[in-house]
């Protein structure tokens, strides 16, 4: 006959308990720790599960192994499951002195649970006690401190100071999910057993989370397995986030202050009992257009200027100035201009990919790995309702312009200015022959040019300067010549 297992509620564990069961929700997992274990010559591994019982009770469930049982523990348990822990000691959880890195959540009982390979074990909860995992379920959505203490994405960006003084530091934030890019696979090299090399091949996922002080957005790194399977599931615009101790710090790379999911960071989804907050935000957030926080910059064609209306003429290094350099307005995050100079570059029968796809229903950026949108909603209409074409493909070419003071590389020819220009639709430049597709790009490169520009300035989530050409017209050398400007 089977023991009987004697549950308890957190709240009652003390440190001197050494068999101490109880049911629970897991609402945050770390990613399994793996190492050499010398004295042993195997692979040993330690997985932390953040558990719940009561909107008041959270602490951390660490499960000890040898490296199968550690992973069996990480492919078996998700966040959102309710668990047994059987038999786990209880020990005390000394408090992080300030400013130290912290490797799990910060928790509301000062006593954690231990489970140690063949003392103690985790299981699932019996799924015939549906009214236990309900209740249990619903604390995913309670929100784990009061969402009055949360900060401002603009309090955030502001309180860092200036880059080279930025210290990165833990905040609490509600924000909205504006975008939910597509998963990054990055390879790094790990020690393996013998002092060896192994490649690791890791995972990201960049989501822009948004609130009334900053439309702009700031982007939030995930790397953890479970999050990133939830994250793909979030719905831009829809989908609330309490972020408990979530880092933020500067990014040289994006040149701008960024958040990254932690060790201690605990995400809270679509918080329940939020009241007038979440509602402004969820109002707030309807009015973001989606097409703003794409990965490329395709909302940079919509709302060009009129051809007519750019008549500031610059030279290319007048041009850098005003966008990055000496000359450069804060006030002021774009601008226009036109460029007199030779098409240094126009690549269109190499090996650059030239046309971009949109999806035809939310109308945002499909990756090029990708046959149609990632989006569930998107993909759920086409199945059901929408037999139209699932993308529309636009121009999307970089160019080159050059005159006396210096070249432009960031220019690109894109959306319906370039079907005007080159005199072609995108979908028909993919069925041109590569021999068309070189008379084409001789009709352009080494020829003189009236280009008139709009240029965005790196700012947000724009970490790039663009220049979009709105029209372009080919000119004589003698023109050329009474235009020529020296800066």
């Amino acid at each position: 006959m089977a023991k009987r297992v004697k549950f308890q509620r957190l709240a009652k564990m003390q440190p001197t308990m050494t068999h101490f069961s109880t049911v629970a929700l897991i609402v945050s997992k770390s990613s399994p720790n793996i190492f050499y274990d010398k004295m042993s010559g195997i692979e040993r591994g330690v997985l932390t599960l953040t558990i719940r019982d009561s909107p008041n009770d959270l602490t951390i469930c660490k499960c000890w192994g040898q490296r199968a049982c550690v992973d069996e523990y990480a492919a078996m348990f998700h966040i959102g499951h309710v668990v047994d822990v059987v038999d786990a000691k209880v020990m005390s959880l000394p408090e992080a002195p300030p400013g130290e890195q912290r490797y799990h959540p910060q928790t509301t009982l000062s006593s954690a649970l231990v489970v140690n390979e063949g003392y103690g074990y985790v299981v699932r909860h019996n799924s015939d006690d549906s009214d236990t995992i309900m209740v249990l379920q619903q604390l995913l959505q309670r929100p784990i401190k009061p969402l009055a203490a949360a900060l401002k994405l603009a309090d955030v960006r502001s309180g860092l100071g200036s880059p080279e003084k930025m210290i990165a530091t833990y905040v609490d934030l509600l924000v909205a999910v504006a975008a939910v890019r597509p998963v990054r696979e990055i390879k790094r090299k790990v020690p393996a057993a013998g002092h060896s090399k192994v490649q690791d091949l890791l995972h990201c996922l960049e989501v822009i989370v948004i609130d009334a002080s900053c439309p702009e957005g700031m982007l939030l790194s995930i790397w953890q397995a479970d999050w990133i399977r939830r994250a793909q599931q979030w719905q831009p615009r829809r989908t609330l986030l309490h972020l408990v101790d979530v880092r933020v710090s500067y990014s040289d790379f994006h040149r701008c202050p960024v958040l990254s999911h932690s060790n201690c960071t605990l995400m809270g989804e679509n918080p329940l009992m939020a009241g007038e907050d979440c509602r402004l935000l969820l109002a707030f957030a309807a009015t973001v257009p989606l097409k703003s926080f794409d990965g490329c910059a395709q909302a940079e064609l919509d709302n060009l200027p009129a051809a007519a209306s750019i008549q500031v003429q610059m030279t290319v290094r007048q041009i850098y100035s005003r966008a990055e350099g000496e000359l450069q307005d804060a006030s002021t995050s774009q601008f226009t201009s036109v460029l007199y100079g030779m098409v240094t570059k126009f690549d269109l029968d190499g090996f650059s990919k030239h046309i971009n796809r949109k999806c035809t229903a939310c109308e945002r950026l499909i990756p090029r790995n990708l046959e149609d949108c990632s989006t569930e909603a998107c993909r759920m209409e086409f199945l059901l309702a929408n037999d139209g074409p699932r993308y529309t493909s636009y121009f999307n070419i970089n160019i080159q312009l050059s005159d006396q003071t210096g070249t432009l590389v960031e220019t690109r020819l894109a959306g319906n200015p370039a079907e005007r220009i080159l005199g072609l639709r995108a979908e028909d430049f993919e069925r041109l022959a590569e021999r068309d597709k070189s008379k084409l790009k001789w009709r352009f490169l080494l020829k003189y040019f009236e280009a008139r520009l709009l240029v965005r300035k790196p700012a947000g989530m724009h970490k790039n300067l663009v220049v979009v050409v709105v029209d372009m017209k080919a000119i004589p050398l003698d023109k050329l010549v009474e235009n020529v400007a020296v800066f």
